[in-house]
């Protein structure tokens, strides 16, 4: 019994010396050659998935890749066709894998932005590339191609498509605003940048882990009962003479930000400028001194005017814009 355990741990032992962690190069460290061969197929890559080019993409995956390329690209290639993305990016990051164990999960954790990328490699060389193709200059999607090396050839082994980063943040970094917005007591502000970190946490599937992924759902979730609870609408502003009704929290989002907008109800016709400015300089007293869970401070403040018709539905509106 003695010499049996004996055995089966020094097996173990061997074993594990046997063993290595993936030796991995990132950005800017690998080979200036291979940099640019896995850039001329990426660039192939957006090429063919702007304009579905089948053959080319086959052509650039493997025979695994290839058996399933309808199911690898489902998700990748709508963005495309939608013409959210076109064929221009960047390099977000990249990493160039050397394994000793071949299949295995690798796991690369991001020195730079802080995630945790894990993944199946198939040959004992594998390059892991992170592009990024912006929408508008505001939502940044990230592209994530898994190429391994077969024979003298890379191929791709797999990719997604999510969203990475809004206005430039990722989800820690909206994470990170969140906290500084509640700190500031602008609960509302704090609220909508959760609800952008929550959206953001798998810019590549199950692929990447932000560390902050369990507090932000949390929060969020914590966020969101006290918004719905607390902060319930509609709200009659009965200090006004002309009984305007705020209806609605929501946001404007721009080429600039995130911004409040305030949507209220008002019995004075939209036609009637003079008498709706008059009324909006109250409006925007009260809710300043009411909302103070919203940080009026910002580049704008949207607020937005609805009449009624006849049988209770909202009708026209007009916009007004408050930039400080």
């Amino acid at each position: 019994m003695k010499k049996t355990l004996l055995l089966l741990l020094v097996m173990a032992a061997t074993l594990q010396s046997c063993y290595q962690k993936p030796e991995t190069i990132a950005n800017n460290d690998i080979d200036p050659k291979l940099r640019e061969t896995i850039k001329a197929k990426n660039d192939s890559l957006f090429e063919a998935l702007s304009d579905s080019n089948s053959k080319v993409l086959e052509k650039l995956g493997s025979e695994k890749f290839n058996k399933f390329l309808v199911a690898k690209l489902n998700g990748v290639i709508w963005p495309f066709r939608k013409g959210y993305l076109t064929t221009d990016h960047e390099v977000y990051e990249e990493f160039y894998n050397k394994h000793t164990t071949v299949p295995d999960n690798s796991t690369i954790i991001s020195a730079a932005n802080g995630y945790t990328l894990t993944f199946q490699n198939e040959a004992k060389e594998t390059y892991v590339s992170l592009l990024t193709s912006s929408y508008m200059g505001i939502d940044d999607y990230l592209i994530t191609v898994i190429y391994c090396k077969r024979g003298n050839d890379w191929k791709i082994e797999e990719i997604t498509a999510g969203l990475l980063s809004v206005y430039g943040k990722n989800a820690a970094q909206s994470y990170a605003l969140a906290k500084e917005y509640y700190e500031k007591g602008y609960e509302w502000d704090a609220y909508q940048q959760l609800n952008i970190a929550r959206q953001l946490l798998e810019p590549a599937q199950k692929l990447i882990k932000y560390p902050e992924e369990e507090e932000i759902i949390r929060d969020y979730e914590s966020m969101d009962n006290k918004i719905n609870s607390t902060y319930t609408m509609p709200q009659p502003i009965e200090s006004i003479n002309t009984k305007p009704i705020i209806q609605q929290l929501a946001v404007v989002k721009n080429a600039e930000g995130i911004f409040p907008l305030i949507s209220y109800t008002t019995q004075i016709r939209l036609s009637d400028s003079v008498s709706l400015n008059n009324e909006l300089k109250n409006i925007k007293t009260e809710v300043k001194e009411k909302f103070k869970w919203i940080n009026f401070k910002q580049k704008y403040i949207y607020y937005r005017a609805y009449n009624v018709s006849g049988n209770g539905l909202l009708e026209d509106s007009y916009t007004f814009t408050e930039k400080n």
